[in-house]
């Protein structure tokens, strides 16, 4: 190696320390000094440059930087500015073009990064930023099957899980959370084990990764292993100066002697003898008029390390520091062979054993996220709140609980789960928009002022943070100074839908349907399941009196939510409009079936129970539902006049007066009703 290679390969290192301790401009200066010394003719250069880039967020110029560039590391970073501009189609194609060579390469061991990394991703990282690209562009189809490919080939990007979720893809939990040779070490072979003696490495940055050069050597490690038993491209590999877990093992025939084995146990105490050396170059471095169900009168349809030195990539190096061996790695320098089996053979047991556990917790989780995705909340209910306290008191299953309560018109249970949350994570804001809603409908305004001031505390550039403080407006009912706050969070993120249907809520306050109908159509185009919007759209078309197609998007909110009991009610108000009142006691039948607690499905029921003249049936719901909602005037009123109907005067008179106490703007129709009973 000349002088000129070893600064290029200085350099080379900085950048990597730099970027993986976060010192940006440090990792951007020595960027910079590499490309002044290889030019543009080492790609490996300008891929490191692009990737300082990219933590910079300075997207256009990585883009312009690795436009073109024939090698597999600037695609990626080419097709990640793409992604960020919004120049979706230009980074499919290059995606696209170059899928032969990123699709074969390895696919790195999470088990073991902590010990080594890749410069270049491997292939589920390509088919998840190519997921995100076509959903950019629109194509669902395309993206769910690039992120179920990113899943197939690693369980654990849940990303690509949440967003085949929220394309509404059926996920097969139990194809993906499964144990297999690939992801299990089943590797032990009674009669032979041997450790690799040779250091098989390589210069990460003497072989780039040009599209032009994809020719894979093939290097076999394991005897019968579908993951170590791969082809070995031409893929730059940082090796940390730790040990990994377990030796890399290669069987040989079972005619090998026993010296051979104790010749690799006495090479392996040697690992923790010698200091490290650092080798040459050539070793490898590794809201409704929203949906609420808060009232049952007629205001139920309103606002319802070190510089990573070269290593080998295999175990048997020369420069382990011997402080950091694993106690897996001890347990194998032993010199009886059949004990040294018999260790080889329970750390396989227990990684076994691990990664089931682990993959059983993923599989936990990702039924309760898709039954949650899918709006089945009961059941995303039971088996989140099954979850072992040490992971139910967690950040993100605190806030799903809350969400899923949120989303069954259960606020008292949601507020405790959003109160757990703030006091485990106070400077949280993701999910605060949720929190922010459900103190709107608990019509708890200092509670909202107080958590909007503490958001803007904590980031006010964050979209969250102006639609807390949009809600304290609308609940002040101050709707312009609402709609700006939503307007400003939209300025924020343009891809919230959240905060589009909120401001919608808010036009259809103000009477401005055209307002509204744009801002709801807007939130379904940036995500097509957001059944909120398509409720927002439905309650626009009854306040015109057009009540088909105002039935017409409440159901297309129930195909999403269809265990909604506000949806199926809604439902239920346009077949009565309709004069479908046979049909439309269905719809509250089931809603009563769904949530029998609800307080809206009782009442609407129980309502057109009454205009049916189906006075019994409608006596024994009002009865039921006097004792749930004691407060609301419209409830002690009909129950009167039911009980004025069966000729039980002095209850009616009882049920005629609270409802005068309770509202006494109603008076004029309680004295009408009392006037006619004692006639």
């Amino acid at each position: 190696m000349n002088s000129k290679d070893y600064t290029c390969q200085q350099l080379k290192s900085i950048v990597l320390y730099s970027l993986d301790n976060d010192l940006i401009p440090s990792a951007e200066f020595a960027a910079e000094r590499l490309l002044a010394e290889t030019k543009d003719d080492d790609l490996d250069s300008v891929h490191l440059y692009g990737l300082v880039l990219i933590k910079q967020r300075r997207f256009k110029t990585a883009y312009n930087l690795t436009i073109n560039k024939l090698h597999i590391g600037c695609v990626y970073v080419f097709a990640r500015a793409a992604l960020e501009l919004e120049r979706g189609n230009e980074g499919i194609y290059a995606l696209t073009s170059s899928q032969h060579i990123w699709e074969s390469t390895p696919d790195n061991l999470v088990k073991d990064y902590e010990y080594e990394r890749k410069l270049i991703p491997d292939s589920p990282v390509f088919f998840n930023l190519l997921g995100k690209l076509y959903s950019q562009v629109g194509d669902i189809k395309e993206s769910c099957i690039n992120h179920s490919k990113a899943l197939k080939k690693n369980p654990f990007l849940w990303e690509s899980f949440e967003e085949l979720n929220r394309l509404g893809a059926n996920v097969k939990i139990k194809g993906i959370y499964k144990t297999n040779p690939g992801t299990v070490f089943n590797l032990i072979n009674e009669s032979n084990v041997e450790f690799e003696t040779s250091a098989n490495s390589r210069d990460p940055f003497g072989e780039s990764n040009f599209l032009n050069q994809a020719q894979p050597t093939h290097k076999s490690f394991v005897k019968n292993s579908d993951i170590l038993d791969q082809n070995e491209f031409t893929t730059p590999i940082i090796k940390q100066a730790a040990l990994p877990n377990a030796p890399i093992r290669k069987t040989r025939s079972t005619t090998a002697s026993n010296n051979s084995i104790n010749s690799s146990l006495n090479s392996a105490k040697e690992l923790f003898k010698r200091p490290p050396i650092i080798n040459s170059g050539s070793e490898s471095i590794k809201r409704q008029p929203r949906l609420t169900a808060s009232k049952v009168t007629s205001r139920l349809t309103q606002p319802l390390t070190s510089s990573n030195k070269s290593f080998p990539s295999t175990l048997s190096r020369k420069n382990s520091n011997p402080e950091i061996g694993s106690k897996r790695s001890k347990s194998f320098l032993s010199n009886n062979n059949s004990g040294s089996v018999e260790s080889f053979k329970k750390v396989l047991s227990n990684e076994e054993h691990g990664e089931q556990e682990l993959l059983n917790l993923y599989s936990t989780y990702a039924k309760g996220f898709k039954a949650m995705s899918r709006y089945d909340c009961f059941k995303a209910i039971r088996i989140l709140s099954a979850l072992p306290d040490n992971h139910l008191n967690t950040p993100w299953v605190l806030s799903k609980l809350g969400r899923l309560h949120f989303e069954i018109v259960n606020y008292e249970e949601a507020e405790l789960y959003f109160q757990k949350l703030r006091k485990l994570d106070r400077t949280r804001v993701t999910d605060m928009e949720f929190y922010s809603t459900l103190l709107w409908h608990l019509h708890k305004e200092v509670e909202l002022c107080y958590l909007s001031y503490e958001l803007l505390e904590i980031d006010k550039n964050a979209p969250q943070t102006w639609v807390a403080i949009g809600n304290m407006f609308s609940l002040t009912r101050e709707p312009d100074e609402a709609i700006k706050c939503f307007q400003r969070a939209i300025q924020i993120d343009e891809n919230f839908a959240y905060a589009y249907t909120l401001q919608g809520h808010e036009y259809v306050s103000n009477d401005a349907y055209e307002n509204a109908l744009e801002s709801f159509r807007h939130a379904l185009l940036i995500d097509s399941r957001h059944y909120n919007a398509l409720y927002g759209i439905g309650m626009v078309y009854l306040k015109l009196g057009n009540f088909n197609r105002a039935e017409f998007h409440f159901r297309k909110a129930l195909d999403i939510n269809p265990i909604n009991v506000i949806l199926i009610c809604c439902v239920g108000m346009m077949l009565e409009k309709l004069g479908k009142k046979e049909q439309a006691l269905d719809q509250y039948k089931l809603a009563c079936k769904i949530q029998p607690l609800s307080a809206l499905a009782l009442f609407k029921k129980a309502q057109l129970l009454f205009s049916m003249d189906n006075y019994n049936e409608a006596l024994l719901d009002f009865e039921y539902l006097v004792t749930i909602t004691p407060d609301e005037a419209s409830v002690h009123f009909l129950l009167g006049q039911l009980y004025k109907l069966s000729n039980r005067k002095n209850e009616a008179i009882r049920q005629f007066t609270t409802a005068l106490n309770l509202d006494p703007k109603g008076s004029h129709l309680v004295k009408e009703a009392l006037e006619s009973l004692a006639n």
